[in-house]
């Protein structure tokens, strides 16, 4: 049956490349679909209620039983299928977690899994798709750009009116659409691994990000510097705090508000490269109400690549 592209809705799904340093040299991981008799990245379909990054760790670990760190973005995916409908598939670069399965969840779906060097991956490769992927690690890998952290710089989750809220702004709570929100982030944040968490000690950023450090038990850092008041008197405390960040390239959660965000945006811009610059934002608000702008830098602090998230609460 054939279906009216133009009212349905796209196919979503997401998957990753992931690597390493093998004892014999750099490898990818890819898997061989019996059904197709082809080796492919892994990739699937997004569950009901799923981002594309905690999707992306999910099917990694169901077709390959490697649990992965998502690190910076591959090219997308997006082509029709038989019945008219689109079909849009994520990718990122990755590198292993660990390890919590032998293999494949079923087997009638992935029967092997495979690391192999870049020129093997390339003559197993059949899907063109999967032929872009592979060169676009390479090239990241040749402009030694691949190795990555994240780094998270998440806006609150939608907040209280000030209007409603008569006992000042460090106590303004979340609203029931901010604890939605909130509640939502942790699997995707968790997609990136970040190892640490920095926060307003206001309430309303604590309240955002302290589900996710208290399922990976990861003690909460607040700066003084990342509120409205400090930062209104001194923006270039709040600036030294991103610049301290960026410059450690370690993977971290950075937890502030929306009038914060043009001078962390200012710190950002002056160390990414000509691509990533242009993908950040430039207009008020910056970022919505619990969205998540994840930075992919190196180990230098140079940012390569942007991307951003909403916590999906349907």
């Amino acid at each position: 049956m054939r279906v009216d592209p133009s009212t349905a809705p796209p196919v979503l799904a997401a998957g990753a490349l992931a690597w390493r340093e093998g004892k014999k040299g750099f490898e990818v991981l890819l898997v061989h679909r019996p059904r197709y008799d082809d080796w492919s990245v892994p990739k699937g379909k997004l569950d009901k209620g799923e981002t594309f990054p905690a999707a992306a760790v999910r099917e990694v670990a169901e077709e390959t039983g490697y649990r992965v760190r998502l690190q910076r973005p591959l090219p997308a995916s997006v082509y029709l299928l038989p019945d008219g409908r689109t079909k849009i598939v994520q990718y990122w670069t990755a590198t292993v977690r660990a390890k919590v399965a032998a293999g494949a969840e079923d087997p009638r779906e992935i029967d092997q899994r495979k690391w192999l060097s870049l020129d093997e991956a390339e003559r197993r490769l059949t899907r063109q798709s999967d032929q872009v992927l592979l060169a676009a690690l390479r090239r990241y890998l040749e402009a030694e750009e691949l190795d990555t952290a994240a780094i998270i710089i998440q806006r609150h989750a939608a907040a209280l009116s000030r209007a409603k809220w008569r006992k000042g702004e460090k106590s303004r709570p979340l609203n029931a659409k901010g604890k939605k929100q909130a509640a939502a982030l942790p699997p995707l944040i968790d997609a990136f691994d970040p190892g640490g968490v920095v926060t307003s000690p206001w309430k309303r950023c604590r309240a955002t990000v302290e589900g996710f450090a208290r399922a990976q038990g990861i003690d909460v850092t607040t700066k003084s510097e990342l509120t409205e008041a400090s930062h209104a008197d001194h923006p270039t405390r709040t600036g030294a705090v991103i610049e301290r960040v960026l410059r450690e390239a370690r993977s971290v959660v950075v937890c502030t508000h929306r009038p914060v965000l043009p001078t962390v945006l200012q710190v950002i811009r002056q160390v990414s490269v000509h691509g990533a610059a242009l993908e950040l934002p430039r207009s008020d608000p910056y970022l919505a109400a619990g969205e998540a702008m994840v930075l992919h830098a190196t180990s230098q602090g140079n940012v390569v690549a942007v991307e951003r998230h909403l916590p999906n609460i349907g």
